[in-house]
């Protein structure tokens, strides 16, 4: 039986390597097709500078990306987007947990997919954005660009949780 420590280690090994796998695919699709998939709208930084307006008590900005930058609110932001992903893995995990149903990539990819509802319906309007960023000027971007990035997101969390807790294989010197 798995202790809760062996459970949220494996929140966390399973929720860094998706939430790497999330920014490996979206510098990739900002790669190969440009502009359908970047946005001076969103980004580590401005992460990291409503992480540091939470942490004084504002949550809302009319402009979040006209504001001042904060000292180190790039290193900010990446710790929170991690902690946020290992979050968000262990809900997953845990919810499959009391179904009694064991992790997969399409159910994974279903689940992040839904995680996308939160920057479209919290982080967004907090940034002045408007839900699903209708005050952007950009919407139809900063919606793709979240579907993708949480879509491969979950669907990483089933194939690191498969991969990451697969018996391995018998050898010639193990008993079968």
């Amino acid at each position: 039986m798995r202790t809760m420590r062996d459970r949220a280690g494996q929140s966390l090994r399973v929720g860094v390597l998706a939430t790497l796998c999330m920014d490996v695919a979206l510098l990739a699709a900002a790669r190969l097709a440009g502009e359908a998939f970047t946005s001076d709208k969103i980004s580590p930084g401005l992460v990291g500078r409503w992480a540091a307006g939470l942490a004084r008590g504002r949550y809302r900005h009319e402009d979040l990306a006209s504001e001042a930058p904060l000292q180190g609110e790039f290193c900010i932001g990446m710790a929170v987007h991690y902690m946020t992903g290992v979050g968000l893995t262990g809900t997953y995990l845990q919810g499959l947990r009391r179904l009694q149903r064991r992790p997969g990539v399409a159910s994974g990819a279903a689940y992040g997919a839904a995680t996308a509802l939160l920057p479209w319906l919290i982080m967004y309007p907090c940034w002045g954005l408007g839900p699903f960023g209708s005050r952007s000027g950009e919407m139809g971007r900063l919606v793709r660009i979240m579907l993708l990035g949480h879509t491969v997101f979950g669907a990483a969390i089933g194939a690191w949780a498969i991969a990451l807790t697969e018996e391995s294989p018998p050898t010639a010197t193990t008993p079968v």
